[in-house]
This record gives structure tokens, C-alpha cells and sequence, in this order.
């Protein structure tokens, strides 16, 4: 039976976008039949994540979209999802078991990252992310949290700030630079890409820093991975 990655995309949907385009360029072949099979949902119409965790307001909503949008992919043939959003990884809990089963966690895959590279590492995430201690609870965090150094309460607004921009204005040198200036303030070997959106700057550390360590980003290292990650039973 042919294994199908589905993408639950749209929040946002440049990022989810880009992730397809990253699977392709990272799993090159000589027929384009060797390719993976990707199903690609795109929905920007789900609620705002942060806004239902600080707020506590639309949950039910989000849960709903979240469970028909998951059950969609899986009518549509994908064996193995992935939700190119990190702050909705919060309700995940919330899902029926048999939704739950298919998903492969990004936050599962930055903890792997974190615990084989062990470096220093400032995390970049949403406040919504943040408020509600998604990597904290983790099951290995308390293996991990020594290599993680959260930005104090300036920063991290302002990092959420930058997230919102990425999402409607795409890649900005300026973003890159502040990312580069925060790697210098804390100061940390890299930088954890705990919101979706920074996927859109990782070939710029890939190109302009030269360094492909220089960000831990669960969507690089899902595209890289996919063959194994397709055919791993156990996610």
C-alpha cells in the first residue's frame, strides 16, 4: 500500500507551503515517480491559536476544525500527518486516540533534534506556545531543558511580533538579522524554530550563515527524514 504524507496547512500558509516545497528539494530522484506522496489540506480560516489558549476563547471551535480537517486527510489516503502549526500541537490531547496515532509531533521531533545535537539553543515560539508550556511537557524535557534558554518577556513579545509579520509579509532580511542579533545577546549555538513560520527563513541560515546547524527546524528535518519517517510503524 503506497504511504501518503498529509500536511494540515494554512496557519500560516506561506510556511505550510514552503514545507511542501522543501519535502521536493530534499528528497531529489532521478523520476519524478520516486517521489513522496504528499496531500497538502491548506485551511487559513482556523481560529488563532494563541488567542484560544490566552483567551480560552473558541476551543471547541478550534478542536472541531482540528478533528474534521485531520479526519479529511485520512479520507484522502495520508497514512502519516503532519500539522505545520506547533502552538495546535496544545489541543492535540484533546483528539480522539485514533486521530492522535497518525500524527508525527513536531515537538517530538525538536526534542530528538535537541537531545542528539546537545548545544545551547534559545527557543522562538509563539505566546501561545509559551503561555501554555508545550515543550515543558514533554515527556523528555527534563532531559532537554538544560540545552533551552527561553527570551525574557521583551523578547518573546517581540518574537511573537515577528511571527505575525512573517505570516503576512513572508521572508524579511530584517527578521533575519534580529534572529542573528538574539543568537549574540543570550548568547546560544542556535535557535529552536518553535512556531512554524521560521521555516520560511531556514535556507537563509542554510545559505547566507552557512551553517545548517545554526536553526532546529522539525520541518527541515521531516523533509529530510520522510522516507524513514513514512515507514516507521511505531509513530
Amino acid at each position: 500500500m503506497k504511504k501518503v504524507l498529509g500536511i494540515l496547512g494554512g496557519m500560516g500558509p506561506l510556511a505550510s507551503a514552503e514545507f511542501l516545497k522543501t519535502i521536493y528539494e530534499f528528497n531529489a530522484a532521478d523520476l519524478e515517480q520516486k517521489l513522496p506522496a504528499c496531500i497538502l489540506y491548506s485551511d487559513p480560516t482556523f481560529p488563532d491559536r494563541t488567542k484560544a489558549i490566552i483567551n480560552q476563547s473558541e476551543e471547541d471551535l478550534l478542536i472541531r476544525f482540528l478533528v474534521e480537517t485531520l479526519e479529511k486527510l485520512i479520507q484522502l489516503g495520508a497514512s502519516k500527518i503532519v500539522i505545520s502549526c506547533i502552538t495546535i500541537h496544545h489541543f492535540l490531547p484533546m483528539l480522539p486516540t485514533n486521530l492522535r496515532e497518525n500524527i508525527i509531533s513536531l515537538i517530538d521531533v525538536i526534542i530528538q533534534d535537541i537531545l542528539r545535537e546537545k548545544k545551547q539553543y534559545l527557543l522562538l515560539c509563539t505566546n501561545g506556545t509559551r503561555q501554555a508550556g508545550i515543550f515543558q511537557k514533554h515527556p523528555l524535557w527534563f532531559l532537554a531543558e538544560k540545552y533551552v534558554r527561553l527570551p525574557n518577556e521583551a523578547d518573546q513579545n517581540a518574537i511573537h511580533h515577528l511571527i505575525y509579520q512573517l505570516k503576512k509579509n513572508g521572508y524579511q532580511d530584517a527578521i533575519s538579522f534580529h534572529l542573528d542579533n538574539l543568537i549574540k545577546k543570550y548568547p546560544v549555538d542556535s535557535l529552536i524554530a518553535g512556531c512554524t513560520e521560521f521555516h520560511l527563513l531556514t535556507k537563509y541560515f542554510m545559505t547566507y550563515k552557512e551553517q545548517n546547524d545554526c536553526i532546529v527546524d522539525p520541518l527541515l528535518s521531516i523533509a529530510k527524514n520522510i522516507k524513514s519517517l513514512m515507514n516507521d510503524d511505531n509513530i
